[in-house]
């Protein structure tokens, strides 16, 4: 890759000279003091003495050699981004590499991949992380977001046995709108959200997952467990996974999802679901010994107020086909990329009772409705890279599945 810069708004007052120029002129006040004592030398037999005025300065070619164009340059550039601080600096990519931030795979990521591809792109690029209608109430959007989020604290704080006044502060601290916005369609707000861990609270008292205990690992509570797999290609998928238990008698273990929704839970939404299968794929890896688990779904109904409990075994084919698929994934993105076409699906142009935000601008060039890729960019997701705790490779997690499978007698 290689970088530029683009022009400033408004230019900066021009800084002092870089180390390397400065570096440059000592090289060239040098080269000039050798000159000065040569001449000096070789005049000193005929009594005549030049002026130092006379004395010819080298250029800058002749310091540097074959390499005085690009030091040059390099020179000039330097010189120009310390005297504008503001410059942006745009990561040009080479012929045939891929932008990296379509490379950044999650579970919501690939549904929006599957549904259309010209929307993952253009949401990629555009560095979002939700994709929002703009046509819809962006405090609905807001609170239902943060209605989620908020819950799904609350419940991990149950299942990590801390006391009421804790879980209720813990709930507080992790609604991220105001106190007050409210979704009276989907009946979301903080109190309900409140309510709701609550609920789940009187469960938990009533003997609901009596039989498990809250697994840890390396001496923490294995809750909201940040994830990465590496994949071949510089590929990246990441996850959370929300809570994981161990049977007290059996040892089996359980992957617990929470979640909410505003409708009806039905269990073929969530029965073929790769996300907690995926996640749980993981677990191959960072718990020894496992052999068999089960996904368990826990969704709260915000219209009933009731939460409903969805189990699902998940058998050892069923894990090294979500493998499968993940690597699918990554070819797609890649013929897509090297045609330069992203299909765009125009069925999915209306989705959950509402218009892709791209609608009226996907049909446009690529360059114009997305953000080019920078070095801060850059920076921003490897940082973000430093919060996923467990980091396993792609081909980890083929051999232990092959391990598993040749264990238990299955061909996969």
């Amino acid at each position: 890759m290689s970088v530029e810069r683009s022009t400033p708004a408004t230019p900066a007052t021009p800084a002092t000279a870089s180390p390397a120029v400065e570096a440059l002129r000592a090289r060239m006040r040098a080269s000039t003091s050798t000159s000065s004592t040569s001449s000096t030398s070789s005049t000193s037999s005929t009594s005549k003495r030049l002026s130092p005025d006379l004395i010819p300065m080298p250029s800058i070619d002749d310091v540097l050699g074959e390499d005085s164009d690009q030091i040059q340059i390099d020179i000039a550039e330097r010189e120009r981004l310390e005297a504008n601080p503001h410059l942006i600096e745009v990561v040009q990519l080479e012929e045939g590499e891929i932008d990296p931030r379509l490379k950044l795979l999650s579970h919501s990521s690939r549904q929006t991949l599957h549904k259309c591809p010209r929307k993952y792109q253009l949401y990629r690029l555009n560095g979002k992380q939700e994709v929002i209608n703009p046509k819809e109430d962006t405090q609905k959007q807001e609170v239902t977001f943060a209605f989620g989020h908020a819950v799904g604290v609350g419940m991990q704080s149950v299942l990590e046995k801390k006391d009421e006044s804790t879980v209720i502060m813990d709930t507080f601290l992790s609604w991220s709108t105001d106190l007050l916005d409210y979704n009276p369609k989907q009946k979301k707000s903080f109190a309900s959200a409140l309510f709701a861990v609550q609920r789940f609270q009187v469960l938990v008292n009533n003997g609901f997952l009596e039989e498990y205990d809250l697994l840890y690992m390396d001496g923490k509570p294995a809750v909201e467990l940040a994830f990465q797999v590496t994949l071949p290609d510089g590929f990246v998928y990441r996850g959370f996974l929300d809570a994981v238990l161990e049977h007290k008698l059996t040892g089996e273990i359980l992957v617990l999802e929470n979640k909410t929704s505003s409708s009806a839970a039905v269990s073929a939404t969530f029965k073929n679901s790769g996300q907690a299968l995926g996640y749980s794929v993981v677990l191959d890896k960072l718990v020894s010994n496992l052999s068999s688990y089960t996904v368990l779904y826990c969704v709260y109904e915000t219209k009933s107020y009731e939460f409903v409990e969805m189990p699902f075994s998940k058998s050892l084919l069923q894990r090294a086909l979500w493998l499968q698929e993940l690597i699918i994934d990554t070819h797609l993105i890649q013929l897509y990329d090297s045609y330069d076409v992203y299909p765009m699906h125009g069925e999915n142009c209306y989705d959950f009772f509402r218009e892709c935000e791209y609608i009226n601008t996907c049909t446009m060039d690529t360059g114009v409705v997305t953000k080019p890729l920078t070095r801060d960019a850059i920076e921003k997701m490897e940082k973000a890279a430093e919060v996923y705790t467990y980091s396993v490779d792609f081909r980890d997690l083929i051999a232990e599945q092959i391990a598993k499978g040749e264990s238990e007698g299955e061909v996969i």
